[in-house]
């Protein structure tokens, strides 16, 4: 009697959870394990093959551990009640291998292997408790071994990248839309479970893939679950059962605009189910509201699926957000209204912990140390750090992604500039392609790096002096591009209506004084005006604020010359200090391959005797053009002057011979290159000559 006892409570615990969690489908072995964990993932649906970022990962799709490359190392424990004092708990935690390389940059391939792994532990245990057994004649009969039921499972779980693969597709093509990050995790089950002294286990087996797209747009994952379908070994053999596999595929989105940007939609199909199973469908949405406001660091989450539950609510409170350490323990609680007839779930609690040294903020340091230290030559690392950054954890209230991404948009504004004076400038085809280039990088300033200031929406702190010479290379960009206009609207409000909205000017008068860094950016903003045609305001501001800053009055010279006032240009020009002439730091319009405008100093100073005396005072004329070579020999006019056919030793043949008429014919041929070159916004012995051709 006691056996029978025994072998048909073990039947009706086989098929409760059936009645429970399969609305009606018959018990089958296993079935605590799909009891489902994670307050994340019940809050949004369980619809989470696609997202699995967290300690969960483990569970629903081992593939999704590669989250941690971002999140760094991650420790979960959730507690689940489910009938009277019965509860069904999870402890995890999970580790990218990276974080004991935190200062190694091996070449070792095996090393770049190892560290690339990620790890995860994990255990889900059930317990029921004892159970009250009696005899025949109504006594009770004690006899622990026989009257407790227990389920475990110990997760071992490992994932690898496999973005190589997805790496080789072709940069052309239409399969240049699939690149992205593609990786692949597998999750060993170590299963007991033992039911009223009857004890079975077995291995089982998950293997999954998760997909992200490289414009972060959405997700893919795929996850087959117990898919060598192990079999229970049950010391009573009448309990003995397979667990049954199952298939699901995920789609996760994440908009990337405006209010949407903290939103996360999910999707989960179940391809194949256990026999008598209705297929799964699943549902979720998280919301995160601190992407309205840093200082509402709660995450919103709703779903449904056809299987479990009706409708799911959860909660996520993530202190880190303002207190600006990565390390704080945040909480989570989710109700679920199960669609069962016998009830289970009611609320869900969790306490987790992401710890990871690898903030925006570690990753954006370290890459200003090769920016501010190597410039170009550090570029690559450079940019690797940014990135990283861009994909990185920020706690706190600085905009450390943001500012990772206007690093990123000055790096290409470097290289486009060093390549746009490495290039013949002067030809239009080349030229042509000089302005695409810039206007890809002023897009990169308005479009992609404002990208990131809605991710840091709310964090109010910027990296102020890198942020302030950022704003210097949009507007030069922008002038570059050929879209002067735009240079000038920005420049005339201060700023305020680009990034963080600061005021520029005002930050540069606190941060410098008196300085040069403001001085340079109003001499960028005379500039954008003569660019745009506009020369008598650009004149005035010269006049009011720079009269005392060479290269303005340089630029004020030229603008003179121009307009047919050489007594003005002379004026300008007679006093600067050649020794003094060298491009200001930041200052890179216009042009020119030697960062110098001494050499275009002279010149000016040579054309405007010539032109101011009508050709009267040709030899001081031919003194002031044989200074540039003398004082400036490697630069672009100096080349032009005395390169291929030798034009100043022709000028001067001319003026010994006293043939003046080509003497003049001459002069005017190369002035008009000039202008046609500084115009062109292009100082370079290449351009001068193309143009003089």
């Amino acid at each position: 009697m006691k056996k029978s006892l025994a072998t048909l409570s073990l039947l009706l615990f086989l098929a409760l959870p059936g009645l429970a969690w399969a609305q009606g489908a018959a018990g089958q072995a296993g079935e605590f394990l799909r009891t489902g964990v994670g307050p994340k993932a019940l809050g949004m649906g369980r619809a989470f093959t696609g997202v699995a970022d967290d300690a969960s990962a483990l569970y629903w799709n081992p593939a999704g551990m590669g989250a941690l490359s971002t999140i760094g190392g991650t420790f979960m424990f959730v507690h689940i009640p489910t009938t009277e004092d019965a509860s069904l708990n999870y402890l995890a935690g999970a580790i990218p291998l990276t974080l004991f390389f935190t200062n190694s940059e091996s070449h070792s391939p095996w090393v770049k292997a190892v560290q690339e792994l990620k790890l995860g532990l994990g255990v889900l245990w059930h317990s029921l408790g004892e159970f009250p057994f009696y005899d025949e004649e109504g006594r009770s009969v004690t006899n622990p071994s026989a009257s407790t039921i227990s389920q475990s499972a110990v997760y071992l779980s490992a994932a690898y990248p496999l973005t190589d693969l997805v790496g080789r597709i072709p940069a052309g093509g239409v399969l240049r839309y699939l690149r992205g990050e593609l990786e692949m995790g597998l999750t060993a089950k170590l299963i007991r479970q033992d039911l009223f002294g009857s004890g079975g286990g077995a291995t089982s087996l998950d293997l999954g893939f998760r997909y992200a797209h490289y414009s972060g747009f959405f997700q893919l994952g795929l996850v087959l679950r117990d898919v060598n379908e192990p079999n229970l070994g049950y010391t009573d053999p009448v309990a003995g059962d397979r667990i049954p596999s199952v298939g699901m595929l995920g789609l996760a989105l994440t908009p990337k605009f405006g209010r949407l940007r903290g939103l996360v939609l999910s999707f989960d199909y179940g391809f194949n189910r256990p026999a008598r199973r209705k297929r799964d469908v699943m549902f979720g949405l998280e919301y995160d509201l601190s992407k309205l406001d840093a200082r509402l660091p709660v995450k919103i989450r709703l779903g449904s699926n056809a299987n479990y539950e009706s409708f799911t609510v959860g909660l996520n409170f993530s202190p880190e957000v303002m207190v600006g350490r990565d390390w704080f323990p945040y909480g989570d609680l989710t109700y679920a209204k199960q669609r069962g007839r016998l009830g289970a779930l009611d609320t869900e609690f969790a306490l987790s912990v992401d710890r990871n040294p690898f903030t925006a903020r570690y990753w954006y340091r370290r890459g200003m140390l090769e920016f501010s230290t190597q410039g170009l030559a550090g570029e690559s690392k450079a940019r690797r750090f940014f990135g990283n950054a861009l994909k990185a954890k920020n706690p706190g209230r600085h905009a450390y992604r943001y500012d990772a991404a206007l690093r990123l948009a000055d790096l290409d504004f470097l290289a486009a500039r060093w390549e746009a004076i490495r290039a013949r400038s002067g030809s239009q085809p080349l030229a042509e392609t000089r302005r695409q280039a810039m206007a890809r990088v002023s897009r990169n300033y308005s479009e992609r790096a404002l990208n990131y200031l809605y991710e840091d929406v709310g964090k109010a702190e910027v990296d102020l002096r890198p942020y302030l010479d950022s704003f210097g290379y949009y507007v030069q960009s922008l002038i570059l591009a050929g879209e002067a206009g735009k240079a000038v609207t920005a420049l005339a409000d201060s700023g305020r209506g680009w990034g963080k909205k600061r005021n520029v000017f005002a930050e540069l008068a606190e941060a410098d004084g008196a300085g040069s860094g403001r001085m340079r950016l109003t001499y960028l903003y005379a500039y954008a005006l003569y660019e745009h045609g506009a020369y008598e305001e650009a004149g005035q501001l010269i006049e009011t604020h720079l009269a005392a800053y060479p290269l303005a009055r340089f630029l004020a010279a030229h603008m003179a010359f121009l307009e047919g006032d050489y007594a003005r240009v002379t004026a300008l020009l007679q006093d600067l200090d050649l020794n003094e002439t060298r491009f200001p730091e930041g200052v890179f319009v216009p042009l020119t391959a030697d960062e110098t405008f001494g050499d275009e100093l002279l010149f000016l100073k040579a054309a405007s005797q010539y032109r101011q005396t009508d050709g009267g005072d040709l030899q001081a004329c031919l003194r002031e053009f044989a200074k540039i070579p003398r004082f400036f020999p490697g630069s672009d006019l100096s080349r032009f002057l005395t390169k291929g056919p030798d034009l100043l030793s022709n000028l001067i043949d001319y003026y010994e011979q006293n043939e003046t008429e080509k003497l003049e014919a001459l002069l005017d041929r190369i002035i008009q290159s000039y202008i046609t070159a500084f115009s062109g916004g292009a100082l370079r012995e290449e351009a001068y000559t193309v143009s003089y051709k």
